[in-house]
């Protein structure tokens, strides 16, 4: 037992600006909301969750004084698409600086880091896949050799293919590719504490014991409340995971139909544009 088909349930941006952040979202990539709402005392816990395909996409609000000018996100978000072109012209209408090149990373204000790329044919044909979805996550990783052992060895994820600098693992929903770099994509200090990877369990407590056994430390203990029961977790690099087990609460609220639709058995639940 291990993470090896665990979903990758959430992605967790934390933000500056809600207006500026959904209007991107919204707006120029096109992404439909699918909660909106406050669950006290967990407002920085998904203030909006957008459904991205194969993951949940959820903004978390914090002060201006966490984005520091010299650091950005050790994460890149990669979205495929079936209408680039119409995004990269909304892109320059709202004020964004389109990528230098088709499927290179660009930047927004907050520091988090996108790449868009263009669909294919077959998979822009699949009537239940949305018209942008996220295909991967990449994370900036110091150590290579390290980094495939920790995910493959104690997380137990599948190694899908390496190169002499990157490495793509499977989860249960999109994949994570980790790249070798000392630095963020836009060259400045890496930062990780803007973003949040989540992995689904269904047993947070036998989850948690399985890989402390295999040789995870985990930096917290397990909590318990309304969301459900989480505990958290740091790769090599210092990019962090939460471990999560839904509430039956949480089921009950907007984003409750695309849980349950992510972290059903059937393995096409977890189909978006590849």
């Amino acid at each position: 037992m291990s993470l090896r088909w665990s979903p990758l349930l959430y992605i967790f941006l934390e933000v500056s600006s809600l207006p500026r952040q959904r209007e991107f979202l919204e707006h120029v990539l096109g992404l439909r909301v699918i909660e909106n709402q406050f669950h006290p005392p967990h407002e920085h816990h998904g203030l909006v969750k957008y459904d991205a395909g194969g993951i949940i996409l959820s903004l978390n609000l914090w002060a201006q004084s966490k984005f520091q000018n010299d650091s950005s996100d050790g994460l890149v978000t990669a979205f495929s698409l079936d209408r680039e072109h119409d995004i990269l012209e909304h892109l320059r209408e709202h004020g964004y600086s389109p990528p230098p090149q088709p499927g290179s990373a660009f930047t927004d204000v907050d520091g988090h880091h996108y790449i868009l790329r263009r669909a294919s044919p077959t998979a822009s044909l699949k009537s239940h896949a949305p018209s942008i979805a996220i295909q991967e996550l990449h994370l900036m990783v110091s150590d290579l050799p390290l980094s495939l052992s920790f995910y493959g060895n104690i997380l137990g994820l599948k190694l899908l293919n390496q190169t002499q600098n990157t490495a793509r693992f499977a989860t249960g929903t999109v994949d994570l590719v980790l790249q070798r770099s000392l630095a963020s994509a836009d060259g400045r200090r890496i930062r990780y504490n803007s973003y949040l990877p989540v992995f689904y369990t269904r047993n947070i407590h036998e989850m948690r014991e399985v890989l402390v056994r295999r040789g995870l430390s985990f930096k917290t203990h397990v909590g318990f409340s309304d969301i459900g029961g989480t505990t958290r977790f740091a790769d090599p690099s210092g990019h962090t995971f939460c471990l999560y087990e839904p509430s039956l609460e949480s089921l009950t609220w907007g984003s409750g139909p695309k849980v349950k639709q992510l972290t059903a058995n059937d393995a096409t639940a977890y189909s978006s544009i590849q």
